[in-house]
């Protein structure tokens, strides 16, 4: 089995879509797909998106181990809401959805690298955790050099070399000169290859209709070789 970490360069960049897109772009090309979101907090929304995606039968209880209510950085919300993270259950659901076969997991993380799930232990520790190959999501429009480049040194800074990185429109439209430039910009600054601009999409869409953007607007195979 394959493990894929959709990381993010922030809140909001757009790892859910990409990580249901890649996870039904998978499924549509005939591999048996698995997903998970081990961290959730709001909503489990994203969690049912993947599972959609991914046409798999988990329960969302092995999907998303760690629920807490509040929208916030996970050790906020567990604060709040008087709860212990425990990430010996993030390593027993994974444990449990390695077994069933899958030929992929497609893991989506929650916020960005350095958002704390508890103390001392951050997004990328969870990336190193679960020995995961890891795809960056960073929007596309302004902003995205810098919080690119800079999620790129600190996965480096822990010898995590991503697979490279998927720009995400976060509005339609014509293009900016920023969505235009950028992915070239971060290629060549940051030394990584640009796995293509995943076009902006309705929140309520159909998962085959994500999945085909996937497979027409993202270079695949770099993902999956």
């Amino acid at each position: 089995m394959k493990t894929i970490f959709i990381a993010g360069t922030d809140t909001g960049v757009g790892k859910t879509i990409v990580a249901g897109g890649l996870a039904a772009g998978l499924r549509l090309q005939g591999y048996k797909v698995g997903v998970m979101k081990p961290v959730a907090c709001g909503s489990l929304e994203d969690s049912i998106f993947l599972k959609d995606c991914s046409g798999a039968g988990d329960r969302l209880g092995q999907i998303t181990p760690i629920y807490l209510k509040h929208p916030f950085s996970p050790n906020v919300a567990a604060r709040m809401e008087k709860k212990k993270i425990s990430v010996k259950r993030v390593k027993e659901a994974f444990r449990m959805l390695s077994a069933k076969g899958y030929d992929f997991l497609v893991i989506e993380g929650c916020g960005g690298l350095l958002v704390p799930i508890r103390a001392g232990f951050f997004v990328m520790d969870l990336i190193l955790m679960l020995k995961a190959e890891v795809v960056l999501v960073s929007r596309a429009g302004l902003g995205a050099i810098n919080h690119s480049l800079l999620s790129l040194e600190a996965l480096r800074m822990r010898r995590i070399e991503p697979l490279g990185v998927v720009f995400n429109r976060v509005s339609g439209g014509p293009m900016s000169v920023p969505e235009k430039t950028n992915p070239g910009v971060v290629s060549k600054i940051g030394r990584i290859r640009v796995l293509g601009i995943f076009p902006h999409m309705r929140e309520v869409c159909r998962v085959d209709s994500v999945g085909k953007a996937f497979l027409k607007h993202i270079d695949l195979k770099k993902i999956v070789c």
